[in-house]
């Protein structure tokens, strides 16, 4: 079983792979933000990281997972497993998500390496918001009220929690890079994006770095002119302004700010959507709330026309011919 490859469309998604794949961003990111007991078993190595995803294939361009490979301070190997959690709505389902791939990769270490014991992995889910998280992180909650006797018998876990759009943007990092592409990332939806890049372009990044956050707010859905990015940028040497700008045309920069319209417009459909259909129905099954939301926003619009009425779930999607 190996894993897959899939590219990931969602900007958000690829914009924190790009980052967290740079192994000393990604060693700084686990020590700072896992919960202190777990990053004091850290030993000093950087993580490697493990190719490829475990998301579910029909998901991969819409999921970001990173698997790393580090080693605790005792010398026992230890996969640390990275999930990036998106959705304007936090989905309660993500601790069974997270179940799945870690039985995924334990199955390929174990048909790789043929013995026991098994490595730890250790679920991380980062949430970027802009509502924060607010779903338990123990798997066994989801059984609801389970009789003392039963619970030794259930699968259970606790993955660890990085809330982005509830943690105070002075401790994101000390790291000045790993901080700029939090704070983007924790921005990035939000109305006060534009006053907030002076924060997050500050003068100590290089150009790359720069350019590579304007490019993932250039797509977001929350519009910057050019004018707050030149504001933003004021404390640099017009040479460098000048380079900075010079990756941003105006079709170009205009053609981002469709682009995010485009998509809060699918997310703010998919939103009414699933409270229409639990409305009217119930919950929302996993799967089908993650095939909302991955999308288009005419589809997710005739969607909407069919729940106003529809007899139940299944004619939604999937009507009378």
């Amino acid at each position: 079983m190996q894993p897959m490859s899939t590219p990931i469309v969602n900007p958000h998604d690829a914009f924190f792979r790009q980052f967290m794949s740079k192994p000393e961003l990604a060693s700084t990111f686990l020590r700072e933000h896992l919960p202190a007991e777990l990053a004091g078993l850290l030993s000093p190595e950087l993580p490697e990281q493990v190719p490829g995803s475990y998301v579910d294939e029909e998901l991969a361009q819409h999921h970001c997972d990173l698997v790393f490979r580090v080693r605790l301070k005792n010398g026992d190997p230890a996969l640390a497993y990275v999930l990036l959690e998106h959705k304007s709505s936090p989905d309660p389902l993500t601790r069974l998500q997270l179940l799945r791939y870690i039985v995924r990769i334990l199955t390929k270490w174990h048909e790789e390496n043929d013995q026991l014991p098994l490595p730890l992995v250790m679920p991380v889910v980062a949430h970027q918001g802009p509502p924060g998280w607010n779903y338990s992180t123990e798997l066994i909650e989801l059984f609801g009220d389970v009789p003392e006797a039963v619970r030794p018998y259930l699968t259970s876990f606790r993955h660890a929690l990085i809330d982005l759009a509830a943690s105070d943007e002075r401790s994101l990092s000390a790291d000045i890079r790993l901080d700029a592409y939090l704070k983007a990332m924790k921005y990035a939806r939000r109305a006060d994006l534009p006053r907030q890049l002076r924060a997050i372009l500050v003068p100590e990044l290089c150009e790359m770095d720069i350019v590579t956050i304007l490019q993932y707010i250039n797509v977001g859905p929350v519009a910057v002119d050019r004018e707050a990015i030149e504001a933003a940028l004021h404390s640099l040497s017009p040479n460098r302004r000048e380079a900075i700008m010079g990756h941003f045309s105006e079709p170009f920069v205009e053609q981002g700010r469709q682009q995010g319209r485009q998509q809060g417009r699918a997310e703010g459909a998919a939103s009414a959507l699933v409270r229409l259909l639990e409305h009217r129905f119930g919950p929302v099954p996993s799967d089908l709330r993650q095939r909302i939301f991955a999308s288009d926003v005419t589809t997710i619009e005739t969607w909407l026309d069919r729940a106003l009425e529809a007899p139940d779930l299944l004619r939604v999607f999937e009507p009378e011919s």
